[in-house]
């Protein structure tokens, strides 16, 4: 009668796991860093004022009308006092 030595035994009762159980977490990374890579570019792109833009040495160009915006001095006056009691923000 041969005994099995608790090393021997470990994985007998246990399925094997199959990839996506043993690498969830990397791929997980690989895909958000892989979105959020896609999420600035596209910002870059609708965020440029350039008629012709490339991104990655070349690999993805695009000529493109760019709508101008025209461009306002804004002011915004503030006056200097008093600051609102809580009291008075209640009523």
């Amino acid at each position: 009668m041969a005994s099995l030595c608790s090393i021997e035994c470990i994985n007998i009762g246990c399925p094997v796991p199959s990839f996506l159980q043993q690498h969830e977490t990397f791929l997980l990374t690989v895909i958000s860093l892989t979105g959020t890579g896609f999420g600035v570019l596209l910002a870059y792109c609708l965020k440029s004022k350039c008629e012709k833009i490339s991104v990655c040495c070349g690999l993805f160009t695009c000529k493109r009308a760019v709508i101008d915006t025209p461009v306002t001095d804004t002011t915004i006056d503030v006056e200097v006092g008093d600051s609102p009691s809580i009291s008075s923000l209640n009523q």
